[in-house]
């Protein structure tokens, strides 16, 4: 029977029938947890608006909530059914903890439509999410926390897609073996690895950064893998073929001239900056919108001047929400002159931008910060330092190991990001003490807090420090 998490995967027909045919067990990490967690959080929200707000209308009348609906073939659980007295038909309601609508989401809904549709009388579809502009003040306002949006038309218009897919899914989970059926094209995060990716080389056609996926089709009819194998007329990006040739290569790819052009940019003192953060899909705290974070910890490594006098500033707030005694620290250490070194500047940028809004006072400071920040992984993103061993993946778990042998995450309690957001989210709701001093376990959390913050700064001094040798 095809179920709703089955057709999930109709991108990955292996996937498909590994869930038909194996006892393989998809294990949740904790950071999955949360989101289901979060998940179940929005849906109680999401049942009272949904009684006070929609269902509270002379036509309509019960709510049939969570229930599970099958035509033989295929098994779905919807979200929320309000019965129209007047239409004689239901509305159709899908939840999502989600700011925007996923074309994901469409596929779920159609999904629903197609087996309830064989079964009671549906009127309208709905995707009930969170609405990104809604900032909390007080007490939660469900009726401008939620926004509904009326996706029948595009339901209706996905039907011929979803039926075929359906219809290939249960094909596929009928065949006796997996031979010959398609592989997934993300082994990175795959959960049938063994299955999809038996014999995956270290460096394979996976690692090139954004190759679509008919290229990996074309590549894979072609019984090519492994990256160094991909052809040199095989038409890829500039910055792809730079990383292939590196593979083919086997050795360190650098642009000297460009990487020198970008180290001018840079103004000292240098201020490597990290911040560690929570997000949560219902607003906690006043000034907060759905999904937005929480930034609970930085941590700032400052060099003066060339000959890298090196100075350490960090900061965790020990409660869940004292972002500004967060801010009062940094401002202390930053003057108002010098680069701000980060690593992916999207994040910490966007999070200045928020914390901006929400704390007025500090505003002028954190958008000179943004004026001032220089994005440290551009020369591995813009292709001027290219080694294979980076994977084609700028991340800096990926280049830190390649480029400074002797610093390792894996030498930490806590080695990513998600980790140290679970972490000091529990430490925070169970630190209880009125002089806000951690007890003597909850001191270890949060060293192991503070060294994996202070390793992200240090990281980034280290790798700018190759970049100058070169």
């Amino acid at each position: 029977m095809v179920k709703m998490k089955t057709q999930r995967n109709l991108d990955s027909p292996m996937h498909l029938w590994a869930m038909k045919n194996t006892d393989i067990k998809q294990n949740i990490t904790g950071f999955e947890s949360h989101l289901i967690e979060q998940g179940y959080e929005v849906e109680k929200k999401a049942k009272i608006y949904l009684e006070m707000y929609i269902a509270n209308k002379p036509e309509y009348h019960e709510i049939i909530w969570q229930e599970t609906y099958s035509d033989k073939k295929c098994q779905v659980t919807v979200d929320a059914l309000i019965y129209n007295s007047n239409l004689q038909s239901y509305d159709l309601y899908e939840i999502k903890s989600s700011t925007k609508i996923k074309n994901k989401n469409l596929e779920d809904v159609t999904f629903q439509f197609l087996v309830l549709n064989k079964l009671l009388p549906i009127n309208k579809m709905y995707i009930l999410h969170l609405n990104k502009d809604y900032i909390r003040q007080g007490d939660l306002d469900l009726q401008k926390l939620f926004i509904a949006n009326d996706v029948t038309e595009k339901i209706h218009n996905l039907k011929p897609t979803s039926e075929e897919k359906i219809n290939d899914a249960f094909q596929i989970m009928q065949k006796k073996s997996h031979l010959g059926i398609a592989a997934c094209s993300k082994p990175k995060i795959c959960p049938y690895r063994d299955l999809c990716h038996p014999d995956l080389p270290s460096l394979s056609i996976y690692d090139v950064p954004r190759l679509h996926k008919s290229k990996i089709t074309k590549l894979r009819n072609n019984n090519i893998i492994s990256m160094q194998e991909i052809p040199d007329n095989f038409e890829l990006s500039e910055k792809q073929r730079a990383i292939v040739s590196a593979a083919k290569k086997n050795c360190l790819t650098v642009n000297r001239g460009l990487l020198k052009e970008e180290l001018k940019k840079l103004i000292f003192p240098l201020y490597f900056l990290d911040y560690e953060t929570y997000n949560s899909a219902i607003p906690l705290f006043d000034g907060y919108s759905p999904q937005q974070h929480i930034v609970f910890q930085y941590s700032l490594h400052i060099v003066e001047k060339n000959d890298l006098d090196l100075q350490h500033y960090e900061f965790l707030a020990k409660q869940k929400n004292d972002t500004i005694f967060l801010l009062e620290s940094l401002k202390q250490h930053i003057g108002a002159t010098g680069s701000v070194l980060v690593w992916n500047k999207t994040f910490e940028i966007g999070r200045n931008k928020e914390m901006a809004l929400r704390y007025p006072a500090y505003a002028d400071f954190l958008n000179d910060l943004n004026n001032r920040i220089y994005d440290l992984a551009d020369p591995i993103n813009k292709g001027h330092y290219v080694h294979p061993k980076f994977k084609g993946s700028w991340s800096i778990k990926n280049v830190l190991p390649v480029m400074v042998s002797n610093l390792s995450y894996k030498t930490l309690e806590i080695q990513k990001g998600d980790e140290a957001m679970l972490t000091w989210w529990d430490l925070a709701n169970k630190n209880t003490n009125h002089n806000n001093d951690f007890s003597p376990e909850q001191q270890k959390k949060a060293q192991s807090l503070l060294d994996y913050c202070k390793l992200d700064t240090l990281a980034m001094v280290k790798i700018w420090q190759k970049f100058n040798e070169l």
